[in-house]
């Protein structure tokens, strides 16, 4: 049996079969993983090679494989192709669903709306077939035109310039595991080739009305190991931000993060400036950070040492002598209605399930205690941005138990790359929402 790479190495290019080797090593358990399979080069020579490693390499006993395959209905060969990648996993044995995109497809961004209608039913898929991770076959072409088409609208040192991570959580459910990050397209198919094993070429891969097949056919030359240092540096940032969250942030009621000791004379800025960006989209119910020249005006107030009071993505900052308090404002708070049985997400902070037997509504409305001793400002704020749960006779106090309100961190809530996983954890600790599950490699 091969040996592993070693821990925290920078890996080189990667053979289809060395990748898969090395994640099967990585993995922290035995793992029942389903593979998300298009019938593409990817992801079939993900399947294929998956399958002879855990036969050949000792990993039978360690590691079980099943698969589905999406069928977008955007196209009229998709559902024929669909039962041919169900014919190639019944001959490797391997257990196959088919999964259907139904209902009215968006006139825009059906790119971004086919991703997470993909990642969805692939997450529902493994929560019904008992799978502990979900597979993809991303491969470091498909990295490289990603940082591409990121640089292309950020700063030099955006978090997204890392690519994707290694393993990012879905919607707090399944991690999603890519081993062919390290592996080119061409070594996939020249490693099919060699089986004489085909795939299927999606035609919409070389329509140019799409943003990544643009950059694809410009032939990006972004370098790989710069993709790996920045993967290293947000690891590491993310790390450092956490650690400085829980060396100068308290959480009260509301909630209201109150930041002290501003300028410890340790903590790198940008890690700094990396946690308040983190902490102010979550508090503010916002899944991405606040705007760069935002997030600037902030810390540049900081800075200089002044009181102030402004906003940013939905958070008010307060600054008091050496204190900074963040919470919601009180604008943009709309209401939320959920029958019998639905679940909802309101103001992008909580999640909300409706367990009673009557139609809810919430709404906006003051904490029932407000500290004496915060500033003003922040106790006027707090008198309109608690969730309140109304029927249509008022408040619903004594059934409240009926109705689950739960803290929810929106920039981290439908994805968590595993670069932000410390960051992320540190967060629900001080907001009381509910911790990641742990990553499987």
């Amino acid at each position: 049996m091969a040996a592993p790479l070693a821990a925290g190495c920078s890996l080189p290019e990667l053979s289809p079969e060395a990748a898969i080797n090395h994640f099967l090593h990585t993995l922290r358990r035995p793992t029942r993983l389903l593979i998300g399979i298009s019938g593409g080069s990817d992801s079939t020579g993900l399947l294929v090679t998956l399958v002879r490693a855990i036969a050949g390499n000792g990993f039978a006993h360690s590691h079980t494989l099943t698969a589905a395959t999406i069928d977008h209905g955007l196209r009229p060969a998709s559902a024929e192709e669909a039962r041919q990648v169900s014919k190639l996993c019944e001959h490797l044995g391997i257990p196959h669903r088919i999964l259907q995109w139904t209902g009215e497809k968006p006139a825009t961004g059906l790119s971004a709306a086919a991703r997470l209608a993909r990642y969805r039913l692939l997450s529902d898929a493994a929560a019904s077939l008992g799978a502990d991770a979900i597979v993809t076959g991303h491969t470091l072409d498909d990295q490289i035109e990603t940082v591409a088409m990121r640089s292309g609208r950020s700063a030099s040192d955006a978090p997204g310039l890392a690519g994707m991570a290694q393993a990012t959580l879905y919607a707090g459910r399944h991690w999603i595991l890519r081993p062919f990050l390290h592996t080119r397209r061409n070594a996939i198919r020249d490693h099919l080739h060699a089986q004489n094993i085909g795939w299927i070429d999606d035609p919409s891969n070389e329509d140019p009305r799409y943003e990544r097949v643009r950059i694809r056919q410009s032939a990006p030359d972004t370098d790989p190991e710069m993709i790996v240092r920045a993967g290293h540096r947000r690891e590491t940032l993310s790390a450092e931000a956490a650690a400085w969250l829980s060396g100068h942030m308290a959480a009260m009621p509301g909630p209201v993060a109150i930041i002290s000791q501003l300028h410890d004379g340790l903590t790198p800025t940008d890690a700094r400036d990396h946690a308040l960006a983190a902490l102010i989209a979550v508090l503010g119910g916002k899944p991405h950070r606040p705007a760069a020249a935002s997030l600037a005006r902030l810390c540049a107030a900081l800075d200089d040492g002044s009181d102030f009071r402004l906003t940013l993505s939905g958070t008010l900052a307060l600054r008091r002598r050496n204190q900074l308090f963040l919470l919601r404002e009180r604008r943009g708070l709309l209401p939320l209605s959920l029958v019998p049985g639905e679940s909802g997400i309101w103001d992008g902070r909580y999640a909300i399930g409706n367990k009673s037997d009557v139609e809810i509504t919430v709404m906006p409305g003051p904490m029932r205690e407000i500290d004496a001793d915060l500033p003003g400002a922040v106790r006027a704020t707090l008198t309109g941005t608690t969730p309140q749960v109304l029927v249509r006779n008022g408040l619903l106090p004594s059934r409240c138990e009926q109705v689950s309100i739960n803290p929810r961190l929106s920039l981290y809530a439908d994805f968590l790359p595993l670069f932000d996983l410390a960051l992320a954890q540190a967060l629900a600790t001080r907001l009381g929402a509910e911790p990641a599950p742990p990553a499987p490699v």
